[in-house]
């Protein structure tokens, strides 16, 4: 029978089934489709186009009712199978990720919050540890007061089936991660900063580097923002001669344009130099290769992985203030630089926003290399400011202008 205290645990006669926060996602679309259904039928026309979207939605309800990601504990053989993919009943229709574990081999299961997240981890029997590359945990979605319910429920049905169980999600069994620190990279670390993953996605190796995002040599600023320059100011010369606030507004908006461009041609010629090598980061287990744009003497560095001293992530997220635990899960990271420290050579800092460093900081962990992530209380993209400002104050501009013609129209 299904646990409608929790909605996290699957009871049978035979087995006992945890129900990951991922796939109770897929509750929310088969929701959402089913009003469509329900509404597309009673006002039913027939049709090609009305019936295919009909026979589009039922068929997307049914593979995402279809889909699992969930620990089940067999007690008849004896076996814990963590699945992950799409079944019907018991019969599987395509497995993304399927292991079976043996409860010998099981050393306890146990409750732990870690980064604001409910877990159940596995920890297997040392004898074993070398069987299991990383260690297994599932992650649940509870509701605060149904917490301890669960907890009972989960301890109890474990318990009957011969398997330890430790902790119970409360301070002692808990890992936090305190605002603007430093943390060591792992598994959990990486999960709680850039998300639950939905699929299990081949590592990135290679991260091609956007020029245009690279530090703009000090020499070239004003040359590149010349344009700019000039083109307010005949923007605000027209708006004081003519208060023609669309003529100074295309004038302005022709001068950024074209200082756009020339910062692109500035880049490739500064950073390339006629030179068509791949600048791309490539990451592999034993090695990290750094493209020559970001060393001054453009030379290519290959840096072996046992060389490497330390690596540190700086980063804050995207959007300001620090915010609560629900909040947090709909800001996004974003790394300023990755300074790679090497032992006997010379340091190396890439920044962030120059290549797919979120990803980057995911093959980091996944590959073994041991880094740490600062968080830091800096502004994320800070240029963005400097056209919302900009536009907030010419459409308050636009408007006072508007409120005194109408003033100077009909009230006087």
């Amino acid at each position: 029978m299904f646990n409608k205290l929790t909605g996290t645990l699957l009871i049978t006669a035979s087995s006992f089934s945890v129900v990951s926060a991922v796939e109770k996602i897929k509750w929310i679309f088969i929701c959402f489709n089913l009003i469509y259904v329900v509404l597309a039928v009673s006002v039913f026309s027939f049709s090609a186009e009305s019936v295919g979207r009909l026979m589009l939605s039922i068929l997307s309800m049914l593979v995402a009712f279809s889909y699992q990601c969930r620990w089940c504990f067999d007690a008849s053989r004896k076996v814990l199978t963590r699945f992950h993919g799409f079944k019907l009943g018991r019969k599987s229709i395509y497995s993304l990720q399927q292991q079976n574990v043996d409860y010998s081999v099981i050393k306890n299961i146990e409750l732990k919050e870690v980064h604001n997240t409910y877990k159940v981890i596995l920890h297997v029997k040392e004898s074993q540890q070398t069987q299991f590359a990383e260690p297994i945990s599932i992650s649940l979605k509870v509701k605060q007061h149904k917490l301890p319910a669960l907890v009972q429920q989960c301890r109890k049905e474990l318990m009957s089936q011969g398997i330890n169980v430790v902790g119970q999600f409360d301070s002692v069994s808990r890992k936090d991660w305190p605002t603007f620190s430093s943390v060591p990279l792992d598994q959990d670390t990486v999960k709680a900063f850039i998300g639950i993953k939905l699929f299990n996605d081949p590592i990135k190796l290679q991260y091609p580097v956007t020029l245009f995002m690279l530090p703009l040599p000090r020499q070239y600023f004003h040359q590149v923002w010349a344009s700019s320059y000039i083109s307010f100011m005949a923007a605000l010369f027209i708006l004081y001669s003519s208060q023609n606030i669309v003529a100074a507004t295309v004038v302005a908006l022709l001068g950024v344009v074209v200082s756009a461009v020339r910062r692109k041609l500035i880049y490739d010629k500064h950073y390339t130099q006629g030179i068509s090598t791949p600048n791309e980061i490539v990451i592999s287990e034993n090695s990290l290769v750094i493209p020559r744009v970001y060393f001054e003497d453009k030379q290519v560095r290959q840096i072996e992985k046992s060389a490497i001293k330390s690596i540190n992530i700086e980063w804050n997220w995207y959007k300001a203030g620090d915010g609560d635990g629900t909040w947090r899960q709909y800001r996004r990271p974003f790394v300023f630089k990755v300074n790679i420290d090497v032992s006997h050579g010379e340091s190396t800092t890439l920044a962030g926003q120059t290549f797919d460093s979120n990803k980057f900081v995911i093959a980091l962990s996944q590959l073994g290399y041991s880094a740490t992530l600062t968080q830091i209380p800096k502004i994320a993209a800070v240029w963005r400011f400097y056209i919302l400002i900009p536009m907030a104050i010419a459409l308050l501009g636009m408007t006072g202008f508007g409120l005194y013609s109408l003033y100077i129209r009909y009230l006087i």
